[in-house]
């Protein structure tokens, strides 16, 4: 699957480098295919991404930690509200420094110091996707599939945010940082050791931060999100992922 994977990496890539050229992204029908890909992302989180929780939570428990570590209880599902905390965090920062700019230097955009931290967390994000990919999906080429389709729309949702809070910072610099770590994710697994509990503590912090994502940039605002066209994509990964799973 080395090959394959390579494919789905550089395919990632593209997605990140070309999602500002993607025009229909412009129109109003968008909110429809926001809210159908905020329903397939949220499928695939409930139904394989948190169910893994418990096994990583066993791996946790298996392996040699510190008694620091040891006395947590649930640690793997304390790194993924780690995850969360970690993005709200730099979302709030994010915001509240944009309002700032606003009202003190009439500047829609955050300060560099907000896009640097925003671009660094995202492409810390962005890396672990990366990393995670081949031991996410196995050796079922469907699962390479619906992993590249789920977080492929992932992007485009979190690129679009970043690139209308930033916009030239995020297309001269930001989106070439964000293909550049996916792809840095992808070598650092194949090329490096790795061991379950690197994967069950990497993939818990994930899961937390895809929660938080999905949340902020996917579901459109009540007014313009289509419930249909939700629903729609919770069944359709739902059904994909029980013939795969």
């Amino acid at each position: 699957m080395f090959y394959f994977s390579l494919v789905i990496i550089i395919a990632f890539m593209f997605v990140h480098i070309f999602t500002n050229y993607i025009k229909f992204l412009d129109r109003k029908p968008k909110d429809r295919l926001m809210s159908f890909v905020s329903g397939g992302s949220i499928a695939y989180v409930f139904l394989h991404l948190v169910p893994e929780l418990t096994h990583y939570q066993k791996v946790a428990e298996e392996a040699r930690l510190p008694k620091w570590i040891e006395s947590l209880e649930y640690s793997t599902y304390l790194l993924t509200l780690a995850g969360i905390a970690f993005f709200y965090g730099i979302n709030q920062l994010n915001e509240k420094s944009k309002a700032k700019n606003e009202r003190e230097e009439n500047l829609s955009q955050p300060s560099r110091s907000i896009f640097a931290l925003e671009i660094f967390g995202f492409a810390l994000y962005n890396a672990l996707i990366g990393y995670l990919l081949v031991d996410i999906s196995g050796e079922k080429i469907p699962d390479y599939i619906i992993y590249f389709v789920v977080f492929s729309f992932h992007f485009i949702a979190n690129n679009r945010v970043l690139h209308l809070t930033h916009e030239d910072r995020y297309t001269n610099i930001g989106r070439w940082v964000l293909a550049l770590s996916v792809f840095i994710g992808w070598l650092l697994y194949q090329f490096t050791s790795t061991s379950d509990l690197n994967i069950a503590y990497f993939s818990a912090f994930l899961t937390g931060g895809v929660i938080l994502n999905i949340l902020n940039d996917e579901l459109p605002s009540e007014k313009n999100s289509s419930y249909p066209s939700f629903i729609t994509g919770l069944i359709f990964i739902s059904v994909l992922l029980q013939f795969i799973l």
